[in-house]
């Protein structure tokens, strides 16, 4: 009777061990494929947002999938998801624009989990996430293993487009770009391998052939957007060729003020001045920050032409005011500088042989004009050839002579007249290494029999 009692109890012991036990796996798994449900189901949320392999909005989704990911691996790392995890935290990282997070999490994944059911779309968006990075070369190799899936040929193809133009390696773009119009194209698809080839072609010059595909382009695009920036296009096209008239007459009935601008530069190119700042102080007066500031920077820029420096300067300090951060505004702020020493420099009484060296270094070092800068060495070391400029000046024309202009003879002349007229200076040294360097040339040039 004890014994059986014993026996009675031990058995009912083991059962509730047993049953702990099964509850105890019960809710681990449960745990476990709530997890993984989550984090599924976040990241489908997330991609909602997702429009042309871009985030639009919502985020929040994706840094959610990334940490119920991180569970899975953490917590569970013999589970059969660990794939599926870490192509969520990968592609998660994507589109939340953490490109190297990305690549680490999905490169880990190709390396470690070879023929993953996400092998291709992970390879895809290494692909884009190298592009986005300006890896370029990188990009390319994950691209081409991706489009040999038939699910993300296109995708891959499409993609490689912008990796080529972004690379400037405009002959595969041509090439991936004839692979693609051979297959069936849809409308969307079909714009952006023409917007490529376009720009490519107008990148390379190859302006007739720039014309004739963004007139293609042109005639399906429906976007105004897209249309607008297309009739630029063509605009700037006719404007390269020479085909002024049509240019204008392509021009002149538009009111953006981007269109205006371009019909300023055409007037300006035929010699209209008078047209082209006028249209100048017509955009200078627009509500655009931008806009405003390029228009008063082309008018500082025509007045400076006319030598009206002091209106020059009040012109780029406008465009500075305007838009002190934008590309105009940071040119005028560095064109009024340059103007306002020039505008020290020549009132300069006291030492004159010194402003009149420092205003060659401004006209060769900063504004690039070759013949000024020459004008103002050569009054230096002539009309004043016993000052301590005259052998920086003649080094200077000397130098000018030899690199810029490639005339080893008057190189070879002025390196001479150097060292004759200042034997004991620094100019004299570096002048005999140049006429040692042009004489050597010289002589290795065997006459023709």
């Amino acid at each position: 009777m004890k014994d059986l009692k014993h026996n009675s109890c031990k058995s009912r012991t083991s059962s509730g061990l047993l049953s702990i036990f099964i509850i105890v796996i019960v809710s681990l798994s449960c745990a476990y494929f709530n997890t993984v449900y989550n984090a599924r189901n976040y990241y489908r949320e997330g991609r909602k947002s997702v429009r042309h392999d871009t985030l639009v909005t919502d985020s929040e989704n994706f840094s959610k999938a990334i940490e119920k990911s991180t569970s899975i691996i953490v917590k569970y790392p013999g589970t059969q998801w660990v794939d599926d995890a870490l192509f969520m935290m990968g592609a998660s990282y994507y589109y939340k624009g953490d490109y190297s997070r990305s690549l680490e999490k999905l490169d880990f994944l190709i390396q470690n989990y070879p023929g993953s059911s996400f092998e291709h779309e992970a390879l895809y968006l290494i692909g884009l996430a190298n592009y986005k990075l300006k890896r370029y070369g990188s990009a390319v190799v994950a691209l081409a293993e991706a489009k040999n899936s038939k699910k993300y040929r296109k995708k891959s193809l499409l993609a490689l487009l912008y990796v080529y133009h972004g690379d400037a390696n405009y002959a595969d773009l041509y090439e991936t770009a004839d692979t693609l119009q051979a297959g069936s194209l849809s409308y969307d698809e079909r714009r952006t391998v023409l917007r490529f080839v376009s720009m490519a072609q107008f990148s390379e010059q190859r302006f007739e052939e720039a014309l004739e595909t963004a007139n293609d382009l042109l005639d399906i695009t429906r976007d105004e957007n897209e249309r607008r920036d297309l009739k630029l296009r063509i605009a700037e096209i006719y404007l390269e060729i020479g085909e002024y008239d049509l240019c204008k007459e392509f021009l002149i009935a538009e009111i953006d003020p981007e269109f205006r601008d371009l019909l300023a530069d055409l007037y300006m190119r035929t010699g209209n001045i008078t047209e082209a700042k006028d249209i100048c102080i017509e955009l200078s007066q627009n509500r655009l920050p931008e806009v405003s500031a390029e228009a008063f920077y082309e008018i500082a820029q025509l007045q400076e032409s006319e030598d009206s420096i002091d209106v020059a300067v009040a012109n780029y300090d406008s465009a500075l005011i305007k838009s002190p951060n934008s590309e105009y505004g940071l040119k005028a702020r560095k064109r009024s500088e340059v103007l306002k020493r020039i505008q020290t420099l020549t009132a300069e009484t006291e030492d004159e042989v010194r402003a009149q060296f420092l205003l060659a270094e401004i006209y060769f070092a900063d504004l690039d004009d070759i013949p000024k800068a020459l004008e103002g060495y050569q009054r230096v070391y002539k009309d004043f050839p016993k000052s301590k400029w005259a052998p920086k000046a003649l080094y200077a024309h000397l130098w000018i002579a030899s690199n810029v202009h490639d005339d080893d003879t008057l190189a070879a002349r002025l390196a001479r007249s150097l060292i004759n007229s200042y034997p004991r200076t620094e100019y004299a040294m570096s002048a005999q290494q140049i006429l040692e360097a042009v004489e050597s040339d010289s002589s290795s040039v065997m006459p023709e029999e």
